[in-house]
């Protein structure tokens, strides 16, 4: 049903005018003979008279033809009333349904413009939202308070405009990759050795984004391109916070998340190869058909987590978890170290 609708105003919609056409045609064609079936009770009547004339009436009274000739009048008035009252029926309905065909049109111009109007507001929007990603203080550091104005209105027109969502997406992935790359593999080992120095965390604007694609509600679709999904390849994402985030289809490619806390994420089919998650709180997290090959999981907390369609999984991996992966849901095939 709800198919129907939307096809039948698209097939209004193309054949408006000769659907309003065929409908004047059709009341001009018509309206003389409808104007000459008032007469028609008056011909009908004349004839039942001189029918009952020609026949042998002398046998009737003054009275009885008097009475015939009263019964055929009121005949006559009866019909014609009912045949007007049809008529300015149908007249009134054709006008009617021309109105209605006028007013639909009026209508569609109407929505049409208020779409237009729309999407003009939703291009400015992006516009503006896009150059705050970029905001600078005078000393050249990045406005941190501007910046998150823009990554929070690109969130609001995700959410507003289904159309936009994965543009939108893209934008901010891009900004992470660009403001938080990955570093050397040798100045990560170097800082992980240094034991006076601080717990590393993204910057507050990469934050926000990570939280806003963790949120985000991709729209409906029978099935998502190859490159709709969140690209965060070779990313430096060192202690960031995923809390019960879905990141389902996520691409964390060499990306370095070593101390990042993903408790509660889902992290179906994300591509979790060579990544850095040493460290990483993956509780309960669920990796349904993520591939983990050569991912790096030493000291990483597994505890509830789902682990039983994932790929890439070695035992060796598991034995350099937190408690060498107990208390996670293993493939049937994967024997824990020890067990």
């Amino acid at each position: 049903m709800s198919d129907k609708l939307p096809r039948a105003a698209a097939w209004l919609r193309q054949h408006y005018g000769a659907i309003l056409l065929l409908v004047s045609v059709l009341l001009l064609t018509a309206l003389p003979t409808l104007l000459s079936l008032p007469e028609y009770p008056a011909r009908k009547a004349a004839e039942l008279l001189e029918r009952s004339r020609s026949l042998n009436n002398a046998g009737l009274s003054g009275a009885e033809r008097l009475g015939l000739e009263k019964d055929l009048l009121l005949y006559e008035t009866d019909q014609r009333i009912k045949i007007w009252t049809a008529i300015v029926q149908a007249i009134g309905g054709g006008a009617l349904l021309i109105g209605l065909l006028f007013s639909w049109r009026n209508l569609r111009a109407t929505q049409l413009k208020l779409d237009i109007d729309r999407e003009s507001q939703l291009t400015n929007r992006f516009t503006a939202a896009t150059g705050q990603l970029g905001a600078q203080l005078n000393n050249g550091a990045p406005n941190i308070e501007a910046r998150l104005g823009g990554i929070y209105a690109l969130a609001a027109i995700a959410r507003d405009s289904p159309r936009d969502y994965w543009p939108v997406m893209e934008i901010l992935t891009a900004y992470v990759r660009h403001n938080a790359p990955r570093g050397p593999l040798e100045a990560e080992a170097a800082a992980r050795s240094a034991s006076h120095a601080p717990a590393q965390k993204p910057r507050t604007d990469i934050q926000a984004v990570l939280g806003v694609l963790g949120r985000s509600t991709p729209p409906e679709a029978k099935a998502l391109r190859l490159d709709q999904k969140f690209d965060l390849r070779r990313t430096d994402l060192r202690g960031a916070e995923f809390w019960d985030a879905h990141l389902e289809r996520t691409d964390f490619w060499g990306a370095n998340l070593e101390g990042a806390q993903l408790w509660g994420a889902r992290l179906d089919d994300a591509k979790l190869v060579k990544t850095q998650l040493r460290g990483a709180n993956l509780k309960g997290v669920s990796f349904d058909r993520a591939d983990l090959a050569e991912a790096d999981l030493t000291g990483a907390d597994l505890a509830e987590a789902e682990l039983r369609l994932a790929t890439g999984l070695t035992c060796e991996q598991l034995a350099s978890a937190l408690n060498q992966g107990k208390g996670a849901r293993l493939a049937p095939g994967l024997v824990r170290p020890g067990a």
